[in-house]
């Protein structure tokens, strides 16, 4: 079995793999125990630019429209990209008074 390799932080710290805030994005990332430096691997790196595309797709004011007896929000189409189809399920979660998520 391979011995899981420790990255050393100029600080004299070890950096570990946690979930952490990240230019506003949380996401996957090396952070020093003892400094809190943060810097990304390759394949995190990879995470956060889909994640920042992602939300540049999305990020947008969108008008709520009546849709029969309901209401409701058109998604940009470009997000088949990331495997959303017309029929997939979502979940809404309440945040706050005046706000909501919506997890794909």
């Amino acid at each position: 079995m391979a011995k899981e390799r420790k990255i050393k932080c100029d600080c004299g710290g070890f950096l570990v793999e946690r979930k952490t805030i990240f230019d506003h994005f949380e996401t996957d990332a090396m952070v020093c125990t003892k400094c809190n430096f943060t810097t990304l691997t390759k394949q995190q790196a990879e995470e956060y630019i889909k994640l920042k595309q992602l939300h540049q797709i999305v990020d947008a004011e969108r008008k709520i429209i009546k849709i029969g007896n309901s209401m409701g929000f058109t998604l940009p189409d470009r997000l088949q990209e990331y495997g959303v189809k017309v029929g997939s399920k979502v979940k809404i979660e309440a945040i706050g008074p005046k706000a909501f998520k919506v997890k794909l």
